[in-house]
């Protein structure tokens, strides 16, 4: 993206000055996940912001309020000590985002955009999940700074959820030549250049990482694929 100036009134400056294009859906790191107790996952997460992944957001929505809160708030600090740069999204526990200093996504459960933004300011990064043209156009209008689109392929962590495909992430993106699109869902090296070609900025990825047999491998896998 370039960043005009559009984006810079929405206070977009990570978005327009270098989202990263690789971002990490941390799923289960307070609850556990496929019987990963929850230290596994959060170890994995750090990891793999060692070796290179720039965005990760912290998703948990089996975790109780008291145990989320705990847990993101140690693995926040864990890493900014590993990357102080890292972008790191809080899903739906804005209030957790606003003491932590840190951005927050967004969907169908938890709070609106607008109630992000009022509670997060101009400048926190504001991500919110997509599932169709007309969600991620309403997501753009309300003042989201990146839209996560999904699922663009079939995958694992929602085998039921119909795939939207390569030419509904494309009209997501020209419908959006102002608003990051990411790419979510089934996402592996190997379909990263279908995605940018498609006009998403990057891809999120969930699976593909935190069950990678080795996830340094994987981390430069992705990288390779995407654009600095």
């Amino acid at each position: 993206m370039d960043g005009g100036k559009k984006s810079v009134d929405r206070g977009l400056k990570q978005a327009s000055a270098g989202l990263p294009r690789l971002l990490l859906i941390a799923d289960g790191f307070a609850s556990g996940r496929q019987g990963q107790t929850a230290e596994a996952v959060q170890e994995r997460v750090v990891l793999l912001v060692k070796a290179g992944v720039a965005a990760v957001q912290l998703r948990d929505h089996a975790a109780e309020a008291e145990s989320f809160a705990v847990a993101v708030h140690g693995l926040v600090e864990r890493l900014r000590a590993v990357r102080p740069d890292v972008a790191l999204l809080i899903n739906r526990h804005v209030k957790g985002a606003e003491a932590l200093g840190t951005g927050a996504h967004v969907g169908r459960r938890g709070p609106s955009v607008a109630e992000a933004r009022q509670r997060l300011g101009a400048k926190a990064l504001l991500s919110v999940a997509a599932h169709t043209l007309e969600e991620a156009r309403q997501a753009a209008e309300e003042g989201a700074d990146v839209v996560l689109f999904s699922p663009v392929f079939p995958t694992a962590s929602h085998p039921k959820a119909e795939p939207a495909g390569l030419d509904a992430l494309r009209r997501t993106c020209v419908a959006l030549p102002d608003v990051p699109v990411v790419a979510l869902g089934g996402v592996t090296p190997s379909r990263v250049a279908p995605c940018l070609d498609a006009g998403a900025h990057g891809v999120a990825v969930l699976s593909a990482l935190l069950d990678a047999s080795d996830p340094i491998r994987a981390v430069r896998a992705f990288l390779t694929m995407l654009p600095p």
